[in-house]
């Protein structure tokens, strides 16, 4: 048998490769996994996206029929009101006993039975897929309140609507789901981790119950000075924030998810998905929705029907 050359069957020879040719492959294939790696990274991100897009579309929807049982209003947001239906502290949109009656409950973890507040909903559709270590990724605009202040009175509470409380009539007004243009008028939007979960470790992160009480349209998506009123454990959050001293958050929306990044995670910079009034979903990049020379706001996302006046569009 001449040495370089294999026999195989019937007495058909084959050459074997050389090394040049060997190499050659090599060089080949390490190309085509260059080349395809990006587009398969492109791939998973966009994969990610539809997750999150399909999750709050299935709470918007909740949200909206939950409007059919409560004649056209939204849940309240009542930090600390009792609850009448479990006799525990608070009622948000997020409880077992408001959206709880609309989607299953998979991540209970956020509060403990020991704990004298109303247990909330996590998990399944309420994860984003580009959360790192999420109970909860999503929140609902403070303006679709059907009640977002109360006060004692008589045998029970007074409750006031987004805007009737104080000096809450110079930033927005309450809206319900018949709003004028509720295709551009927010009801739920991604959020910061802000509180961790009670029941088990490593720590998953949930979501406050509202943002948007606080500064002008543009400063609540990050324009100009940006806004500040974050309450939560959420300094802690190392794994979403990196170290994160108080004022260090100045936006309401967590713009890094989309595309995801590990860096810079509290620049006003990234994308971020809104489920409208209307029951659609939209993804917008920051520079969408605030212009940069003024901080405001560009009316492409509403927080309420009066954000025209409050605030006059550039």
């Amino acid at each position: 048998m001449k040495q370089g050359v294999n026999v195989g069957v019937k007495g058909r020879q084959w050459a074997a490769f050389t090394l040049i040719e060997l190499l050659v492959v090599i060089a080949i294939i390490a190309l085509l996994i260059a080349i395809l790696l990006p587009a398969l990274g492109k791939a998973r991100e966009a994969g990610r996206d539809t997750i999150c897009k399909s999750n709050i579309r299935q709470l918007v929807t909740a949200m909206l029929v939950y409007t059919t049982d409560y004649k056209d209003k939204f849940p309240p947001n009542l930090v600390d009101a009792v609850d009448p239906v479990s006799n525990t502290f608070s009622m948000m949109w997020y409880d077992v006993n408001r959206i709880g009656a609309y989607l299953p409950q998979m991540d209970d973890s956020n509060i403990s039975e020991t704990n004298t507040r109303t247990r909330t909903v996590g998990g399944g559709s309420m994860r984003c897929p580009n959360h790192p270590d999420a109970g909860r990724s999503y929140t609902m605009n403070y303006w679709a309140s059907s009640a977002g202040k109360w006060t004692p009175g008589g045998t029970g509470i007074i409750t006031y609507k987004p805007g009737g409380f104080g000096t809450e009539s110079q930033r927005g007004r309450g809206f319900d789901s018949t709003v004028g243009e509720s295709s551009a008028t927010m009801l739920m939007t991604e959020g910061w981790g802000l509180y961790f979960s009670e029941t088990i470790t490593p720590r998953r992160w949930f979501t406050g119950a509202q943002v948007g009480e606080s500064g002008m349209p543009g400063a609540r998506f990050g324009g100009g000075a940006g806004v500040s009123d974050f309450p939560g454990q959420w300094p802690t959050n190392a794994l979403e924030m990196g170290p994160a001293p108080a004022g260090s958050l100045k936006s309401y929306i967590p713009w890094y998810r989309h595309p995801k990044r590990t860096s810079g995670v509290r620049e006003i910079r990234g994308a971020a998905n809104f489920g409208m009034a209307d029951g659609h979903v939209e993804q917008y990049t920051v520079d969408v929705l605030i212009d940069r020379a003024t901080g405001r706001s560009t009316g492409k996302v509403l927080w309420s029907p009066i954000d025209r006046q409050i605030e006059p569009f550039p």
